[in-house]
């Protein structure tokens, strides 16, 4: 058995790393990719917090635990992995967000809190209201347990980051500028996607034109810069967190036992197709999110793997990698198979969902393959679909063209057969009633 740490961000994309896009500044993130494999076709169950981190705790998708969004409460009566890592002898230890309702010591993790001397902002605001300064917090109490660590028995953490999740008190502000990074990302120089320009959303759901025009979302090229600048800078500062857990891991001699897996929940829209954060919205922006694996003493035949996975199989992948049997429960999976593979195999897909979010309840099912992505709007009896080979940044919806109908048919069946047989809507949420998300929902 090995011990287990999994490192997860909140709202960055799969490309947002130096090692994929060298806008981005992140060495030490970029160092653990290449001792790891990084899978590049990363899905996530949904694009929204909670339901996603829904995912990592049980292996299924959101509706089937009834998380279908921000403000409803994952059920802790219900199988998690912490459960699991207990029973195998873990010491089961949670740090960073969490946005589950309850609490991770309601989900059977041990160690929920732990001592903060030393603590070093090392660029963080500090005003404890902002993330950064809250992952400072986080790295901290991770550092301090680790230098306790004392090899008694092996352990399963899970260390969450805000970053670059927005948050600022100032009204229409939404992402932080990190002062230490921010140089380093001149606005001049600072991308803005090319589907700013050539997506009108035309031929897509109405209610996404609405968005792109009003509110934070009434964009400017202006504005695309200010928050690639913004976002680059909280993603330097995570990854000088991450340097700082490596380095110790190294200093106690814990590398060639210990399994890291660093994911993010959802990506964010950064201006492509002229939306702004997030939403019920399909685009790839949102969807495909990091994925790096290193397991000590694993020789994967490719050392980036772009198949498409669900991170669903996050839950089944942290257990078969400490050398736990993956339980029936964890209907995701494992990747650790997928590290055998030669090429991704035929036929490849992947589910995903979103109910609603802080601008407009449109539930929507989806499924993506390796030529279509197809989205169907339950409520709005509405389509998208891309092709993805053509067309891979999502811009002409070809749902209703002709050349595109047999597959549409194929897809369509075949993302409502799954949805039906995974439960539909049939668990009922819990409310947490302290969140005004939780009001008038499934």
């Amino acid at each position: 058995m090995r011990n287990v740490i999994m490192i997860s961000t909140d709202q960055q994309q799969a490309g947002a790393m130096g090692c994929a896009d060298p806008s981005y500044y992140t060495p030490r993130l970029d160092k653990l990719a290449d001792r790891s494999v990084r899978f590049t076709g990363a899905i996530s169950t949904s694009a929204q917090c909670s339901p996603s981190r829904a995912s990592w705790m049980t292996g299924k998708f959101p509706h089937q635990v009834g998380v279908y969004q921000i403000g409803h409460v994952l059920d802790p009566q219900d199988w998690g992995i912490a459960k699991e890592f207990n029973r195998a002898g873990f010491e089961t230890v949670y740090f960073g967000k969490w946005h589950l309702g309850l609490s991770p010591a309601d989900h059977d993790f041990q160690v929920t809190d732990y001592r903060l001397d030393g603590l070093d902002l090392a660029g963080a605001n500090p005003d404890p209201r902002y993330h950064s300064h809250q992952d400072a917090l986080t790295t901290t109490q991770a550092l301090n347990y680790l230098d306790d660590y004392d090899g008694g028995k092996h352990f399963f953490m899970k260390l969450c980051w805000y970053m670059p999740h927005p948050n600022t008190p100032q009204r229409g502000v939404p992402f932080e500028r990190i002062g230490r990074y921010a140089e380093r990302f001149p606005l001049e120089d600072m991308p803005v996607p090319g589907s700013f320009y050539e997506d009108d959303l035309s031929g897509k759901p109405p209610f996404q034109q609405e968005r792109s025009a009003t509110g934070e979302s009434s964009l400017s090229e202006d504005i695309v810069r200010e928050d690639a600048q913004k976002y680059r800078s909280m993603l330097a500062l995570m990854d000088s967190y991450l340097g700082r857990l490596m380095d110790k891991l190294e200093a106690k001699g814990m590398l060639e036992d210990t399994v890291i897996l660093f994911t993010s929940d959802h990506g964010d829209m950064q201006g492509a197709h002229r939306l702004r954060l997030k939403g019920v919205l399909p685009y790839k922006e949102l969807y495909n999110v990091p994925l790096i694996l290193y397991v000590p003493g694993q020789e994967p035949k490719r050392k980036v793997i772009p198949d498409l996975l669900s991170t669903s199989a996050v839950t089944g992948t942290l257990l078969d990698a400490a050398g736990i049997p993956v339980p029936e429960e964890c209907e995701g999976g494992s990747l650790l198979p997928v590290l055998g593979r030669d090429a991704p195999p035929d036929g490849e897909h992947v589910f995903f969902e979103h109910y609603k979010a802080y601008w407009g309840h449109h539930p929507m099912i989806g499924v993506q393959t390796a030529e279509w992505k197809y989205v169907y709007y339950l409520d709005d009896q509405m389509e998208e679909m891309y092709d993805l080979r053509n067309d891979p940044d999502e811009i002409v919806n070809v749902a209703g063209k002709q050349e595109a109908e047999q597959s549409r048919i194929r897809l369509r069946h075949m993302v409502e057969d799954w949805w039906e047989a995974t439960g539909a809507f049939t668990r009922q949420a819990i409310q947490d009633p302290e969140s005004r998300w939780g009001q008038n929902s499934k």
